[in-house]
């Protein structure tokens, strides 16, 4: 079989088969890609709909983070807690490493003074985040659950003034004398006042949730794959039989083209002339 693939024409044929495969498989998983952005800018549009609401009548302090809080879109009044400011190391932002800037708001939203983590912005380089000065602020800002202390384990020893995660379990030890705090953090959208400087860049609000897929899409992306497959199963197919008819045209006396039986071959005249005895 390999000594009739390697012929300039099942060579040829090979080559068209890779472009084939390859193709076959980029637009499998365009269409894959199609179907998970789809549900995402679903789930986006759907997160966008849901409504303002005050945090008080969201959740509370100590209260566990509520089953449909992720994603909505909250405003609290309160002054910024600069003293507590801190830097979160490790993230990215449009493809460039970098640090969230998170402030506690001190607010009474929910009757009591608490501290609710808010991420201000995103910053290249720590000397970039400024402090808030005092001053009452009403903020809207994306609600979001705390943080796992796992998702930064791999940072190492952190400077002074940056944690790995915005992790509200361990807030609540470092804060707990000061006041009660949140079992969430917001992502900044609005304030007003504006306060936090040009250079904190905004953070885009991300949507929580399984994204999901687009079942039609991924039919689709699965079909291409089962092209692909049909292909190389037809090249195997077609190459095989070649090799099949190779050996039947070379099988001896046993059966001409057609199955016709071959003729016997003549045997070679004898030069030697009989000796008279």
């Amino acid at each position: 079989m390999i000594r009739t693939a390697l012929r300039p024409g099942w060579l040829a044929l090979l080559g068209l088969l890779v472009v084939i495969v390859v193709g076959f498989y980029q637009l499998g998983m365009w269409q894959i890609g199609v179907s998970s952005n789809e549900a995402s800018r679903e789930h986006a549009a759907a997160q966008a709909a849901r409504p303002t609401e005050p945090l008080g009548e969201v959740t509370a302090p100590h209260q566990a983070f509520p089953d449909d809080g992720a994603g909505l879109s909250v405003t609290a009044e309160g002054e910024y807690a600069a003293e507590h400011q801190f830097l979160v190391a490790g993230r990215v932002l449009d493809g460039e490493p970098g640090y969230w800037v998170v402030t506690p708001l001190r607010t009474g939203a929910s009757g009591e003074p608490a501290l609710l983590p808010v991420v201000r912005g995103f910053v290249t380089d720590p000397a970039g985040a400024d402090r808030p000065g005092p001053g009452t602020v009403q903020v809207t800002g994306t609600l979001a659950p705390s943080e796992s202390p796992g998702e930064g384990a791999d940072l190492g020893t952190l400077p002074e003034g940056q944690r790995a995660a915005i992790d509200t379990a361990d807030l609540v030890n470092l804060w707990a004398e000061d006041a009660a705090v949140y079992n969430a953090f917001v992502f900044l959208v609005e304030e007003d006042p504006t306060v936090t400087a040009p250079a904190v860049r905004p953070i885009p609000p991300p949507v929580f949730g399984d994204s999901g897929i687009v079942w039609r899409n991924f039919g689709y992306g699965l079909q291409w794959f089962v092209f692909a497959a049909f292909a190389v199963y037809m090249y195997v197919r077609f190459l095989r039989q070649a090799v099949r008819d190779e050996s039947d045209g070379d099988g001896g006396d046993a059966e001409g083209p057609g199955g016709a039986p071959h003729a016997p071959r003549p045997r070679p005249a004898d030069d030697r002339t009989p000796v008279a005895h």
